[in-house]
């Protein structure tokens, strides 16, 4: 089998389709550092292979970095889909009924009724939402799954160059999955009869090729990190749950009646699910190879039909797939930070003094928006960016930097043991001081940041701003910080003005487990007038959604004791709220 124009108008259509919604500028968190590592010419042992192609794509002249990466990605996505439809012609290739006339044969030329049925599943792939965000941004695993899917398409196709270049691909972007696929395509390659001198030359090239990579690359190679919770959080978000679903039951169909490329797929399915739960849980080759066996249900459905318009039926039974798709949650574009990532790191480190000094930021999301900042953009080369650091260590490197009498920076006005009070807020950071200043300024409100992450990332920096307020005695400007003015009028502000926490009103915010949470974060900023509204006495109704809500309602009904600690409302929260209440009576009530 070799590759059709379905292949190439897949890989054209779509390649237009993602450069049209690539992101614009640097991205968050992973995308803003590969960006960098990027602008560096730097690449990492655990994608060496996407570090170069990175580095490369750094240098075309449109754009800043992080669009330039984003345009890498939209082009290994569009040949994802396209080998995904490769991939699947070759497995349903074997079951092709031969058609006679013309007819047929510009129905082959455009693949048929496996084509059909490839083209729905790469439609359905690109439908997935963690797919589609992995090809608007940088994202190395986008090249793992690539690989994977061309790499199954050479086996199923007998195309020894395809298989070693598709092995090389994954071996170069996720090395452990690439070692299992690499070893699995040779071994079915020698089985079906590929010249073992042909072997040997291509297991040495790519040797030889993985060793260049990797001379000079930083780190090392991924560490196992098992977790089920984070593959299946990752993996089955809004239609991608349709993709895994119709992927695992049309492999499993396939191998069962006796299709014997569906097992290969099946195995290939059962590396990568067994590569994302055991080290890293990044869905994309995991649902681009589930997309191969989606394949095979309406291929299945339009043999049993037995018309000769396979090619029509395949299409029809595919459109329950997609209608499902779309009412779980398709999505077609993605949300695009554009230049937020930007204005976070300005609102962080753009109004500190002059250096020297260091930058501490806990946020992962803020520390990887300062360091494309400094990297990419040249901001604020005077003062050093600190590496994630657990407390116990930022700590000290904060206060080696005060003692040495330098500038000392961080998103939060405390790292590890250090003071709260001793920190003077800077725009949306704090500078870290030895002596205690006394906030006069008004805080601004919460920013406004783009796409789902930059809401976290303006959450988190309005509740650090707004709990320094509530240390400092003021309430109102807490109020402020969190944005709540429009939940509390002025009088309500001034009586905020006026009070502190006392025990029989403590405030209860910091003592709240982590639970279940809704996706946007600013519910924690209500949470937090919650905390406020009950500290100064203002009467609230009990609120039943998020459960940390309802959990600091029925904290109030307990310590006001309206409520028995033991209530069965506090059990059916699950047991972090159980025992997080024991620790709150224990600590409000007074010793016997």
């Amino acid at each position: 089998m070799r590759t059709g124009r379905l292949e190439l108008a897949i890989f054209a259509t779509a390649l237009v389709a993602l450069v049209a919604t690539a992101t614009g500028g640097p991205g968050w968190d992973a995308a803003s550092a590969h960006a960098v590592l990027a602008a560096h010419l730097e690449r990492t042992a655990s994608a060496p292979l996407y570090g170069v192609l990175a580095a490369g794509a750094a240098q075309l002249p449109a754009g800043e970095i992080g669009f330039r990466l984003a345009l890498l990605s939209a082009l290994i996505g569009a040949a994802t889909l396209a080998g995904v439809v490769a991939a699947a012609r070759a497995m349903l290739s074997k079951q092709r009924s031969t058609t006679a006339g013309s007819a047929g044969a510009r129905s082959a030329a455009w693949g048929g009724a496996e084509g059909v049925a490839g083209a729905i599943a790469a439609v359905l792939l690109v439908l997935a939402p963690p797919f589609r965000e992995a090809t608007a941004a940088a994202s190395p695993s986008l090249l793992a799954a690539a690989g994977a899917v061309w790499a199954l398409a050479g086996v199923l196709g007998n195309r020894l160059p395809v298989a070693l270049l598709g092995c090389t691909a994954v071996l170069g972007s996720a090395p452990w999955l690439g070692a299992a696929i690499t070893i699995a395509v040779f071994a079915r390659l020698a089985r079906t009869g590929a010249r073992r001198d042909h072997l040997s030359l291509g297991a040495g090239a790519i040797g030889l090729v993985l060793v260049t990579l990797w001379l000079g690359a930083l780190g090392s190679l991924p560490e196992l990190d098992p977790s089920l919770t984070a593959m299946v959080a990752a993996t089955g978000r809004g239609s991608a749950a349709i993709l895994v679903g119709a992927g695992l039951l049309g492999a499993a169909f396939g191998a069962a009646t006796g299709l014997a490329p569906a097992r290969i797929v099946s195995a290939a399915i059962a590396l990568a699910l067994a590569h994302a739960i055991v080290v890293d849980p990044a869905p994309a080759p995991v649902l681009a190879l589930l997309a191969v066996g989606v394949a095979v249900v309406p291929s299945a459905i339009a043999r049993v039909a037995g018309t000769e318009r396979r090619a029509l039926v395949s299409a029809l039974a595919g459109l329950p797939l997609l209608g499902a798709a779309f009412a779980t949650g398709a999505q077609l574009r993605i949300d695009d930070p554009g230049d937020a990532p930007a204005r976070l790191a300005t609102d962080v480190i753009g109004e500190l003094p002059s250096g020297p000094g260091v930058i501490v930021a806990t946020s992962g999301t803020a520390h990887v928006a300062i360091a494309y900042a400094q990297g990419v953009a040249g901001a604020r080369p005077d003062l050093a960016l600190v590496p994630p650091l657990a407390p116990i260590v930022a700590d000290a490197v904060i206060a080696d930097a005060l003692r040495a009498k330098q500038l000392a920076v961080s998103d939060v006005p405390a790292v590890g043991r250090l003071d709260p009070a001793r920190a003077l807020p800077r725009g949306r950071g704090f500078e870290l001081r030895l002596d205690v200043i006394e906030p006069i300024e008004v805080p601004p409100p919460p920013a406004t940041y783009a796409s789902a992450t930059g809401d976290r990332a303006a959450v988190a920096l309005a509740l650090a701003r707004a709990r320094y307020e509530a240390s400092h005695g003021r309430l109102d400007a807490a109020a402020r910080a969190a944005g709540l003015t429009s939940r509390f009028g002025a009088a309500e502000l001034a009586m905020l003005a006026t009070t502190a926490p006392s025990r029989a009103r403590p405030a209860l915010f910091g003592l709240l487990p982590r639970l279940a949470e809704p996706a946007s974060a600013r519910w924690r900023l209500e949470l937090f007038g919650d905390d406020l509204a009950w500290v100064a006495g203002i009467d609230q109704p009990l609120v039943e959604q998020p459960p940390a809500r309802k959990l600091h309602g029925l904290w109030r009904e307990v310590l006001a004791g309206r409520l028995p600690a033991d209530d069965p409302a506090i059990a059916a929260l699950g047991p972090e709220a159980v025992a997080a209440t024991r620790e709150l009576v224990a600590a409000v009530r007074p010793a016997p």
